[in-house]
């Protein structure tokens, strides 16, 4: 368990937080402190250095973090404040393509803080953290210092479709409707319905874990400045960038109804 080398560095946190949930008092987060939190809170995230109770049905999983790269480098910086939004983008194949993607980006600022989808060594969805939310992970520019980022790891595009139809058996594969001109003509693969419910039901719960319920998500295309995309609790990598399209098709499904 790294985050504690990283953020948090002062070990009377993790001794109190050692106390409170009856586990072997050493000032060291571990497996074992690990283990004790799960049972005394249920399921966590680590936000802002601190571990935090979040309210979602699947275990979120630490075991791929980006603290350090293969190659020692580190695809992150310490933030100065809380995060004011979430920024949704898809990426990889499934969550541990994604995770070796970012893992081997050598020497490219590419990192996130959650990937949500399928492992397909254990055939089930998942939530890794791969980052504390009180560092700055490289997902979306400007905006990274303000933001956490999830990526939605399926791909949008026809040609991974073979894969893509294995792993997410209720996806399917469709020409988007809409005037974006950002949106590639042709088919493109649609999040299903179950994996759009459990992208949607993390957010809401991470939302609800950082304090950001209070703000309005984001329901619209536009590219906002990143003091106007602050306003939001949760928007798409496409309200940050007018050169993406993440999640434009799918932005309705994962989070307009929060």
């Amino acid at each position: 368990m790294e985050q504690f080398k990283h953020i948090n560095k002062n070990k009377s946190y993790v001794r109190e937080l050692q106390e409170e949930v009856g586990a072997s008092v050493d000032g060291v987060y571990g497996p074992g402190t690990h283990r004790s939190v799960r049972e005394y809170y249920g399921n966590v995230v680590f936000h802002m250095g601190k571990v935090v109770p979040i309210d979602f049905d699947v275990e979120v999983d630490m075991s791929a973090p980006l603290y350090e790269l293969d190659d020692g480098t580190q695809n992150w910086y310490t933030r100065k404040n809380d995060p004011d939004s979430i920024c949704v983008h898809w990426g990889g194949l499934n969550t541990r393509h994604c995770y070796n993607v970012f893992n081997m980006a050598r020497g490219r600022h590419v990192s996130s803080h959650f990937l949500l989808g399928y492992n397909h060594k254990q055939q089930k969805l998942e939530v890794l953290q791969c980052l504390d939310t009180g560092l700055v992970a490289y997902h979306a520019g400007k905006f990274n210092k303000y933001s956490i980022g999830i990526d939605i790891c399926m791909h949008p595009q026809a040609k991974y479709w073979e894969k893509t139809k294995n792993w997410y058996p209720d996806a399917y594969l469709t020409e988007y409707e809409g005037e974006d001109t950002r949106v590639p003509r042709g088919e493109i693969a649609m999040i299903g319905d179950n994996f759009a419910s459990f992208c949607k039901d993390f957010l809401s719960a991470l939302m609800e874990a950082v304090d950001l319920q209070d703000k309005p998500v984001c329901k619209d295309n536009e590219v906002y400045s990143v003091k106007d995309a602050s306003q939001f609790s949760i928007v798409g990598h496409h309200n940050i960038s007018a050169k993406k399209w993440d999640v434009i098709p799918w932005a309705e499904k994962l989070y307009y109804n929060l």
